[in-house]
């Protein structure tokens, strides 16, 4: 137990509000708050916390439970036979399910380590074979790629069935306890030499261009994009996932959005590898305003034209795109889950055991993403935290192995499509 009374001075002021204390985030090590705008060293942490020892029976628990009681926490306890799984995966869904009820997120099952898919036919219709091991009664989702070229169909739902053949709901199941295999077949979809993009609509997710998702790596999936806003006559798209893993800039140095070596791989390597001839087309230059820095001055840079980009701190918290307007806020609509792809590129993927607030609405564990406005010094580049807020702070633009570095944070673009190409 951390006597968090010790933490006193200007710099914690924020952490008196019950809400802000409660949305800690461990980052290397090192208990964080509001991004990693409130740290303080693990020493001082360790030379102030106290532990309950005794044999059984005197009285911890009891002591636990009237330190909640007194603060009105939620107290779960749990002993180590409680977690621990004889099977590959079963811990980590115990630790996951520890979560539930606790707090106000509704956690739903894990399904990562149950589901184990073989190969996917390529062939225009595709066909996936799916097995379940050792799942109680549950709701379980199921992704199916049905390829024509490298596009595919919505995601697959074990409960749920859909008329227009994208999908198909094989069964309904109670509890089983041997691994169950199931066939899924996808109708053949997908835009082969055009896109009509016109009936979209603000929040749709369509897919447009692809990028290498997996790893291993197995050839280059498509790209699903979140509509954050439309016109007459364009859409303005964020990448569902975060698709790599990239410093903000190769080297540590003062640096602005124009300047910087991912505004150069945004639109060199990414754009002429994720995109064919025919999408390029499609893809408008944007006029990109790149203001200072609102709470420390730092400057912006001049204003960039770009096939590809960031969102900016501004843009990040605009209503009309579906973020909260306060950029502290554990926004679930901000928070973003990369890639396997980005994952073996370095990117840190959080989950449950840094912050219940690490986990989009997909159940998906997430990792920090850059923003391209510049930090505190314009050696410093803003970001997404884990749980969906940000800081004006920033962190380091270059790769580095200290604490704080942007070595490991991923990278999703912005675009403007345009509808009348």
């Amino acid at each position: 137990m951390f006597d968090s009374t010790k933490l006193q001075g200007p710099a914690f002021e924020p952490l008196k509000d019950d809400e802000v204390f409660k949305k800690a985030i461990v980052e290397h090590g090192v208990v964080t708050w509001k991004d990693g705008e409130i740290d303080f060293a693990p020493e001082f942490m360790y030379n102030h916390s106290y532990e309950l020892l005794g044999s059984a029976g005197v009285g911890k628990n009891t002591f636990a439970k009237g330190l909640a009681e007194r603060f009105g926490a939620t107290l779960v306890i749990k002993t180590p036979s409680d977690l621990k799984g004889a099977y590959v995966g079963q811990t980590k869904a115990s630790i996951f399910d520890l979560f539930k009820g606790i707090g106000d997120y509704d956690y739903d099952y894990y399904p990562g380590d149950y589901i184990n898919a073989a190969t996917v036919e390529k062939d225009g219709t595709a066909v996936r074979t799916v097995t379940i091991k050792n799942l109680s009664k549950a709701s379980v989702s199921i992704k199916v790629r049905a390829y024509s070229g490298t596009h595919y169909t919505d995601g697959f739902n074990y409960n749920k069935r859909s008329n227009n053949g994208e999908r198909q709901n094989i069964c309904t199941y109670g509890g089983f306890s041997k691994a169950k295999t199931v066939k899924v077949t996808a109708q053949e979809k997908g835009y082969k030499s055009s896109y009509d993009f016109s009936e979209v609509k603000k929040g749709d997710t369509i897919k447009f261009g692809t990028y290498e998702q997996d790893y291993p790596v197995d050839g280059k999936d498509p790209i699903e994009w979140v509509v954050l806003d439309k016109t007459e006559d364009s859409i303005f798209v964020m990448s569902k996932y975060a698709l790599d893993c990239l410093p903000y800039n190769k080297v540590y140095a003062n640096v602005t959005w124009q300047f910087c070596t991912l505004r150069e791989w945004l639109n060199e390597k990414f754009y002429n590898v994720a995109f064919n001839e025919t999408e390029k087309t499609m893809i408008r230059e944007t006029t990109v305003r790149n203001k200072d820095n609102p709470d420390y001055g730092t400057w912006g840079g001049y204003d960039t034209k770009d096939k590809v980009f960031l969102l900016s701190t501004k843009e990040a918290k605009k209503e009309s795109y579906g973020f909260d307007t306060h950029r502290d806020a554990a926004d679930i609509n901000r928070r973003c889950a990369p890639s396997r792809y980005a994952v073996a590129q370095g990117a840190r993927q959080y989950d449950v055991l840094n912050s219940i607030y690490a986990i989009t609405a997909d159940n998906e564990a997430t990792c920090k993403w850059w923003l391209r406005s510049p930090g505190m010094v314009n050696s410093f580049a803003t970001c997404v935290g884990a749980g969906g807020g940000f800081s004006y702070r920033g962190i380091y633009v270059g790769r580095g192995d200290a604490v704080g570095s942007g070595s490991d944070l991923a990278v999703r673009p912005v675009m403007v499509l345009d509808l009348k190409s």
